[in-house]
């Protein structure tokens, strides 16, 4: 993804105040790590299924999270 996934991700997790492990556990992840990874750009390739699932999770546009949109 780019950098623009990347900052509207951790702008998200900074505002939920939610550990990694409890996002995870939200998401339906397997380990905090895939949370982890995709907030600091080392995961690049999310399918159009993971961005809906973090979008609905954090309930934002998935467009927006992509980068596609300005609508939150």
């Amino acid at each position: 993804m780019d950098e623009i996934f990347v900052e509207r991700l951790k702008d998200l997790i900074k505002e939920s105040k939610l550990t990694y492990n409890q996002m995870a556990e939200g998401l339906g992840f397997k380990s905090k790590s895939t949370i982890f990874k995709y907030a600091n750009g080392q995961i690049t390739k999310i399918g159009p299924t993971g961005i809906r699932k973090l979008a609905d999770f954090f309930g934002v546009s998935p467009a927006w999270l992509a980068g596609y949109s300005d609508e939150k």
